[in-house]
């Protein structure tokens, strides 16, 4: 996590991290009741593969949380 964060900033990204629940709509709601956020930015890997996006959870942490969602799909790094 802290090599993605450091790559984030390195391009001018103000961001934070850090470890929450392993279910993701608890991790977001923790994370909104500490603070209120204007979008939730959510990255998963492709579709397939992600378990979240079987699970619908960009549609549904629209749903919960009444915010506006940003949904990042992560590409597969290419084979060396």
């Amino acid at each position: 996590m802290n090599e993605a964060l450091a790559g984030l900033r390195e391009v001018g990204a103000q961001v934070e991290g850090l470890v929450g629940d392993p279910r993701a709509l608890s991790a977001i709601g923790d994370v909104l009741l500490e603070r209120p956020h204007d979008e939730v930015v959510l990255s998963t890997l492709p579709l397939g593969t992600s378990r979240w996006l079987k699970q619908d959870l960009p549609h549904r942490v629209e749903r919960q949380f009444g915010l506006p969602v940003t949904h990042i799909v992560a590409e597969p790094a290419e084979k060396r």
